[in-house]
């Protein structure tokens, strides 16, 4: 038996290099390495040495045991860990009780003798400690993966989620995060919270009740992103030792229920490049785009600029089923839509180039959180009756909706309704929404918020946080239809710095929710304002 257990434990570490290290080892681990050579010399010491040379494996098995287990429970802490050491940890542990098996038999033992020396003949003990082993080494990794994840999931709702709340109301609701928020995104009924505990937690938006909660305690929260759609939550959680990598997992939105997970270089989180669609998780890694599945994880598709053109510049931006690329030929300056459920192009928009002179010619896009519009820019592009260098477009079809007169002053991350601002000297002098589908623009007021910590748009309103002094602040609305603005107090205790960075505004189902990020002092809470 003891023999059958050592060489499974000892093709398991040989094994255990070739799994996946996570985000603690993303790359291939000097460390890992050493000690599966070292659980594997110490099983062949086992099965062919003398009593000596026995002993002296039974000691170095323990040792590489414990050796692997401790480096396994560090993980744990962190709340992040690969395939690879719980694959060791079974292998090391098969070896070290090998090891002492053959090291407590006596030569003189004509029945330990027999034992250890009958071979490699099948005897049902050895099997049955073999399929142990095996199973142990496959089930192992989810056991590590459950251990490191606290889940309180909810079941499916079978009724549709409620509208997004298109200005704040009278209603207030307020939640206490345990710790620091990092970001807030709308979801299907509401919108989820991380916090920098680990921890994605969903609130309704009606009532402000806690709907879900996902957490991997010791784990930081790098990112938090929502599909256009709102049913998929993605949030990434990175090492606070080593920042080569994030583990990306993405979330049901209605019921907190994980789908899928995989490991990604930080700099392609942190820049943004990683987003959810209705069907797969899209990743733009330098040229390459690839969608990976929602559900399983695995790589649906790729693509790559057609030969003789370039992506290495300029962000990608997302539609409500569409990625939008932008792509640079000898000739021509342009967007790809790709069809995200399949990787194919769906509409292409190009523009001629001008003669360079020296200047810098490329492309900027910027899609409305809805995805329904997308912002194309260009600099260096020819001008020609025909061509449409910037303008507003339609992310599915590509039909150009407006031409702004002064590209470079429209935002079209603050909502639904574009914006169109006015500086001088770096400070906004007028402030105006655009509406896509006609062009046409409404003045809003300044005077009411001179001093805004945070905006959004819905379709039909201007949101804006204003006048933050660490204990409250004043939500002001004003309708697109260019009317007086509104104004609300809300009451934000906590401590930590103040910025426009700092305070989250968000139009999710149920309410208009705001909140402040901090570092270190009392979490803010979040708070929303219903109908």
């Amino acid at each position: 038996m003891l023999r059958y257990m050592t060489a499974v434990g000892a093709l398991c570490a040989a094994w255990a290099p070739f799994r996946s290290g996570g985000v603690p080892r993303p790359e291939a681990d000097v460390t890992v390495i050493g000690l599966a050579v070292g659980v594997v010399l110490t099983a062949l010491s086992v099965i062919g040495g003398g009593r000596a040379v026995r002993v002296f494996a039974a000691v170095a098995g323990v040792g590489l045991a414990v050796a692997v287990g401790w480096l396994l429970a560090a993980d744990l802490l962190i709340g992040l860990t690969g395939d690879d050491l719980p694959v060791l940890a079974v292998g090391s542990v098969a070896v070290a009780v090998g090891a002492i098996g053959s090291a407590g038999r006596r030569e003189e033992d004509p029945a330990a003798r027999r034992a250890w020396s009958g071979g490699w003949r099948v005897r049902p003990v050895g099997v049955l400690a073999a399929a142990l082993v095996v199973v142990a080494a496959v089930l192992a990794p989810a056991g590590a993966h459950a251990a490191i994840v606290r889940s309180d999931t909810r079941d499916a709702r079978d009724f549709p989620p409620e509208p997004v709340v298109e200005q704040p109301g009278t209603r207030q609701w307020a939640w206490q995060p345990p710790a620091e928020v990092v970001d807030v995104v709308p979801v299907l009924h509401g919108v989820a919270v991380a916090t920098r505990d680990g921890a994605v937690v969903a609130l309704s938006g009606v009532d402000g009740r806690v709907d879900w909660r996902y957490a991997r305690p010791g784990a930081p929260v790098g990112s938090l992103v929502a599909s256009a759609d709102r049913r998929t939550v993605v949030v990434s959680f990175r090492s606070a030792h080593d920042t080569r990598a994030q583990s990306v997992v993405v979330l049901d939105a209605d019921t907190g229920a994980p789908r899928s997970e995989v490991v990604l270089r930080s700099a392609l989180v942190e820049t943004d490049q990683v987003r959810p669609g209705a069907r797969v998780l899209t990743v733009r890694d330098e040229e390459v785009v690839t969608g990976y599945d929602l559900a399983g994880g695995g790589s649906r598709w790729h693509w790559s600029p057609p030969a003789g053109c370039t992506s290495w510049f300029g962000q990608v931006a997302w539609g409500r089923t569409t990625v939008l690329v932008p792509v640079e030929c000898a000739d021509t300056l342009g967007v790809t839509a790709l069809d995200e459920a399949t990787g194919q192009e769906r509409w292409r928009h190009e523009v001629r180039r001008a003669d360079a002179n020296g200047e810098r010619q490329d492309i900027r896009l910027g899609a409305t959180p809805d995805g329904d519009v997308v912002l194309f820019q260009t600099s260096g592009a020819r001008a020609t009756p025909d061509a449409v260098p910037n303008g507003l477009l339609d992310a599915e079809t590509g039909r150009v909706l407006t031409r702004p007169e002064r590209p470079w002053t429209v935002r079209a991350d603050a909502g639904a309704a574009p914006l169109v601002e006015e500086a001088d000297g770096g400070r906004v002098t007028g402030l105006l929404a655009l509406d896509p589908a006609t062009g046409s623009t409404t003045r809003l007021s300044i005077d009411a918020c001179p001093r805004r910590t945070a905006d959004l748009t819905t379709r039909t309103t201007y949101v804006r946080a204003c006048e933050d002094n660490g204990r409250e602040l004043t939500v002001v609305t004003q309708p697109l239809t260019g009317s007086s603005p509104t104004s609300t107090p809300v009451r934000l205790d906590g401590s930590g710095s103040r910025g426009r960075s700092d305070v989250r505004l968000v139009a999710a189902p149920g309410a208009i929710v705001v909140t402040r990020t901090t570092f270190g002092g009392t979490p803010a809470p979040v708070v929303g304002l219903t109908g």
